[in-house]
């Protein structure tokens, strides 16, 4: 069940804040997207690409042409215990040079971590698959697992990314590899020294929710309460949560530009635009603090 906003009639202005493009892995390049987001009635999108913000740019570009505003932005995987735990980051400084150091060093731990999940899907299943092949699925930035997940489904191995991930590649499964991750607070922080916003994303999907506890202790300014895997019950839960923390609560499909039934589309979230200003506001307050220090 997709968890919706509750949208008054008086917002006529809707943005989905988390999406993926070729940067990352999405299937979309960043123009494509912007299109796709005018055709579904948004006049804003946040594009969120993991690790890299190579995709912006082009975005923010086609976004002038098409008349579709640009929430720049960034999702850092961070781990704590075994779980992976998402970090959004809304409005970086990120052409800083050390933030880009930072996010080549990200990517190329997930193009080490890639090969070796080909490996253990060759040699614990006897699959014939091969990294060449999943590197033919990535248009530009670092491999991920969901261009793993692409070549089971084109070779018939799974029906869909779903399968591949919850018997294959998903973090408890045998072929699964861990990586360079940065902590929670690593995560957080990065973000803020590079003027951002950090929002901890899709807080439903975390088994152990401590490390919601955990990421508001470390300093996020938001919870993404709306999510399209979060159900009605979880996004007024973390909606509460947020405001009672005083924190800007965020929404977004996570979209990634598969089609199907269980994959999210783009614009099933809607949030009004009014976010946007919030997250500017916020934006220009860390600026603020971080260069005081």
């Amino acid at each position: 069940m997709v968890c919706c906003f509750d949208a008054q009639k008086k917002h006529e202005c809707f943005v989905d804040l988390h999406t993926h493009t070729t940067a990352s892995d999405g299937l979309l390049t960043p123009s494509q997207l912007v299109a796709q987001a005018l055709q579904a009635g948004l006049m804003a999108i946040g594009i969120t690409d993991h690790d890299s913000t190579d995709g912006l740019r082009e975005a923010i570009t086609a976004g002038e042409r098409l008349g579709v505003q640009i929430v720049p932005g960034i999702e850092l995987n961070t781990k704590a215990d075994d779980e992976e735990v998402h970090i959004l980051g809304y409005y970086i400084s990120y052409d800083l040079p050390w933030f880009q150091d930072m996010l080549a060093n990200l990517r190329h731990a997930r193009w080490v971590r890639g090969k070796k999940m080909v490996e253990n899907l060759r040699r614990i299943y006897n699959f014939d698959i091969s990294f060449e092949e999943v590197k033919k699925e990535v248009t530009q930035g670092a491999v991920g697992r969901p261009h793993i997940a692409r070549v089971l489904v084109k070779k018939g191995i799974v029906k869909d990314i779903a399968e591949a991930f919850e018997k294959y590649i998903g973090t408890h499964c045998p072929a699964y590899e861990p990586r360079y991750h940065l902590t929670i607070e690593q995560g957080i922080k990065l973000i803020k020294d590079a003027g951002g916003v950090p929002v901890l994303a899709h807080p439903g999907l975390l088994k152990d929710q401590k490390h919601v506890t955990l990421a508001i202790e470390f300093g996020v300014n938001g919870i993404e309460a709306i999510h399209s895997k979060h159900t009605p019950e979880q996004c007024e839960h973390y909606r509460r949560l947020a405001h009672e923390h005083g924190l800007i609560v965020t929404g977004g499909s996570d979209y990634h530009g598969e089609k199907g039934k269980d994959m999210p589309q783009l614009g099933d979230i809607k949030m009004p635009c009014s976010i946007i200003e919030d997250l500017k506001r916020m934006a220009h307050v860390t600026n603020r603090l971080t260069q005081s220090v």
